[in-house]
């Protein structure tokens, strides 16, 4: 074989591992909590101001692509400090940022198929607080037939959930416990016996409210209140029941 044309072989053979290599880790975004670094002093330091941190104060822990049509984003796992974290969702260049999600912790980053259509898939970020109210927040987006992305409007399910309760009944100190199952999301919050019960025991059962898809938006589909046993099986549940997860 003539000897530039094997070097060139090999060349190409090298180059396409690489490139295979690449896309394998940059796959299906996993089930996993951004690592947070044992020695604090791996991160920046505990005085930095996170909140207007420029970009370049923030490193990147984990990488990941989002691909809902044609169109490739970067999806950035970053910390500031041990207790700073962030998802920034931006252009394939880094240059423009779509979405950024700050918080104390990053749960959550899943892609998504609520809608039935695994090649058009949405994308989940679900970040939370570090405190004792185990407060989460979470996020869909997905890309409009425009092009563009959108985050998905959701109703006032606290303002439906308020009206269930009676009198002397709160939801102290806790936040919603967030569940997909099957397409839809479920969230269950505890009742309180207001100034008597402890923040971790609940005693007056739940509210349980599930969220239907549509097309850049979720619908309230039903609010109801559920007792003790009902709330405490929400409570135990995983994260995905039969839901749509992407794989990749």
């Amino acid at each position: 074989m003539n000897r530039k044309l094997a070097i060139a072989l090999i060349t190409i053979v090298a180059f396409a591992g690489f490139f295979a290599g690449l896309l394998v880790e940059h796959g299906h975004i996993r089930n996993t909590v951004v690592p947070v670094p044992a020695n604090p002093a791996d991160a920046q330091g505990p005085g930095l101001e996170c909140d207007h941190a420029p970009d370049g104060d923030w490193r990147t822990a984990r990488l990941d692509w989002y691909m809902p049509r044609r169109t490739l984003y970067n999806v950035e796992w970053q910390r500031c400090s041990v207790e700073d974290q962030r998802v920034r969702v931006t252009d394939s260049n880094f240059s423009t940022t779509f979405f950024s999600y700050s918080d104390d912790q990053i749960y959550r980053v899943e892609e998504l198929a609520l809608l039935g259509d695994d090649q058009m898939p949405e994308l989940l970020v679900v970040t939370g607080g570090a405190g004792t109210d185990d407060r989460i927040t979470w996020h869909i987006i997905d890309e409009a037939n425009d092009g563009t992305l959108r985050e998905w409007k959701t109703p006032d399910y606290d303002a439906a959930a308020e009206r269930l309760l009676g009198p002397g009944e709160d939801f102290c100190c806790k936040s919603w416990d967030f569940h997909l199952q099957g397409n839809d999301i479920v969230l269950a919050r505890g009742i309180y016996d207001k100034g008597v019960d402890p923040n971790c025991c609940p005693s007056r059962g739940g509210v349980l409210v599930r969220l239907e898809p549509v097309r850049g938006a979720l619908e309230l589909a039903n609010t109801q209140r559920i007792g003790k046993s009902e709330y405490d099986h929400w409570r135990s549940q995983p994260f995905c029941l039969h839901c749509a997860l992407v794989s990749r």
